[in-house]
């Protein structure tokens, strides 16, 4: 399935090796847990574990959409939460309603929304168990847009370039 929008990434997963402009790698206390969440509740496929020398996996590399990405290894102390970390990523057209609905039902986190955000999004948080954000976030339809905000977006844009 291709997005119909080509300025939304497409919802089909890109499961080939490039050079990743961008990515971020959380440390986790459960390898195995963390892995379930993200997979089976939030849509990532898994590209690549690497093993340690026991066997244990030492990376875990996981992706959505293209240029989604993140890396897994071991090493957070689950006492120690994570504080300030945050990642979003574009959900395209996907049912953001359906994909809180599976991650809910999936253990490992948390799952608040979709909420509908001042800046015309919405927002899908996820928080792992060592928490860790991860969003998805979307843009409204045209129809639903707050036309006050985006004017006073334009209106900053142009004063910007000036």
């Amino acid at each position: 399935m291709t997005s119909p929008d080509a300025s939304l990434p497409s919802t089909e997963i890109d499961c080939g090796i490039y050079v990743m402009p961008q990515f971020v790698t959380f440390e986790v206390s459960d390898m195995d847990a963390a892995r379930r969440w993200y997979v089976n509740g939030l849509g990532f496929v898994e590209l690549a574990v690497l093993p340690g020398p026991a066997g244990d996996p030492v990376l875990v590399h996981l992706r959505r959409f293209r240029y989604q990405d993140i890396l897994l290894a071991p090493g957070r102390d689950p006492d120690d939460a994570a504080s300030g970390v945050r990642v979003s990523f574009a959900a395209g057209d996907e049912d953001l309603d359906a994909r809180a609905s599976v991650a809910s039902g999936e253990p490992g986190g948390t799952v608040d929304g979709p909420t509908r955000t001042p800046w015309n999004t919405r927002d899908l948080h996820f928080r792992d168990a060592d928490g860790h954000l991860v969003v998805f976030t979307q843009p409204v339809l045209d129809a639903d847009m707050d036309s006050e905000f985006a004017r006073r977006v334009r209106d900053s844009v142009t004063r910007a370039e000036d």
